[in-house]
């Protein structure tokens, strides 16, 4: 599908380019009036102002815009940094957006994430959350290729870029592990299904669960500590104290709420409760006891993202204007293992 144009937007309102251009740069001397029609017109045929206009001419990069759900998890500071130093090899700038504050998704900041990527004729998307398809679609008309990390890519006919870890397999680990122990009372606690990464660790701990013949207890929480402590304490409340079982916490938010949740209740960590968590972070192994972890490695990640992502770019580039939208290959969508970093938490 062709991108709108100025022209187009002229055609749709009846009015002068003159008064078209002036309307859309929120330029004096246009009539309130003229100025509404305008923008309908624009918005009626899909239109987004360049705001990077002069960038273009003088062709240095747009931006790569990052995309996460929320800074309270250690796993995206370590992400970004890896990002970051993909782009400096590329000479990108790099601007970040929140779609998540204190864990909770909020859909409009992801449709006005899009609308600025679209507005700054952004280089590129790095996401950690799947996109819906609306959003997709636009990015792709406007060119603007996206590498998901953290996340599936959106099924989709134009093609997809993914960076992502094997979380059916990170998970079977940790329940291969806790069997070995002969801990056989798993609970996991997990944020919800808006985030891609639920089904596939879930589904991972069940196989082990099965194969092993351990009871399985998933709480759900929102992607937040207060809401994971509250969770976790509604489950403590109701089951024999006495009894060890061992904790599977999704990410970091979730694992400070199950540390308060335990601390509560003066659980004992290794003895009463085998702990183990996503993802890795730095002062895991300086906790009493340190903590087992599954280590996704996400600086790589986002190295691999972003390299990935500079690599679609020179592709789509190489095509010319002939070209629909990024150019993606089956090689762009890539799976890395994670590894469990065994520490005392889980009683070894």
């Amino acid at each position: 599908m062709k991108k709108p144009t100025l022209n187009d937007v002229v055609k749709a309102s009846g009015l002068s380019i003159f008064t078209v251009s002036r309307a859309l740069n929120g330029s004096e001397g246009v009539s309130a009036e003229s100025r509404l029609r305008v923008l309908e017109a624009a918005k009626s045929i899909g239109y987004v102002p360049n705001k990077a206009a002069r960038a273009l001419r003088t062709q240095s990069p747009g931006p790569v815009i990052v995309m996460t759900a929320s800074t309270a998890n250690y796993y995206y500071i370590d992400m970004i940094d890896g990002i970051q130093a993909g782009l400096r090899e590329a000479k990108i700038a790099m601007r970040f957006a929140d779609l998540a504050p204190s864990g909770e998704f909020d859909a409009a900041l992801e449709d006005a994430a899009i609308e600025e990527a679209m507005q700054s004729r952004a280089t590129g998307i790095i996401s950690t959350l799947t996109l819906s398809p609306e959003n997709y679609v636009k990015l792709t008309q406007w060119g603007i290729p996206a590498v998901f990390v953290d996340s599936q890519a959106p099924v989709s006919p134009l093609g997809a870029a993914s960076v992502t870890t094997d979380n059916a397999d990170a998970t079977a680990q940790v329940g291969e592990h806790l069997a070995f122990h002969h801990v056989m009372d798993w609970v996991l606690l997990i944020y919800p299904h808006l985030w891609s990464t639920r089904a596939s660790r879930e589904a991972g701990l069940r196989a082990a669960a099965a194969r092993h013949g351990a009871a399985l207890t998933v709480l759900e929480s929102h992607n937040d500590p207060t809401s994971a402590r509250a969770v976790l304490d509604g489950y403590l409340s109701q089951r024999d104290s006495r009894k060890p079982f061992a904790l599977v916490a999704g990410n970091n938010p979730l694992l400070q709420g199950a540390f308060t949740a335990l601390r509560d209740r003066r659980l004992r960590i290794s003895e009463d409760v085998v702990l183990i968590a996503f993802d890795e972070f730095a002062w895991a192994p300086l906790l009493d006891p340190p903590l087992t972890v599954v280590d996704e490695d996400s600086r790589s990640i986002g190295e691999l993202a972003a390299r990935k992502l500079t690599a679609i770019i020179k592709r789509s580039a190489a095509q010319g204007s002939g070209s629909i939208g990024p150019v993606y290959t089956a090689g762009d969508v890539q799976e890395v293992k994670a590894s469990l970093l065994i520490r005392k938490s889980c009683g070894c």
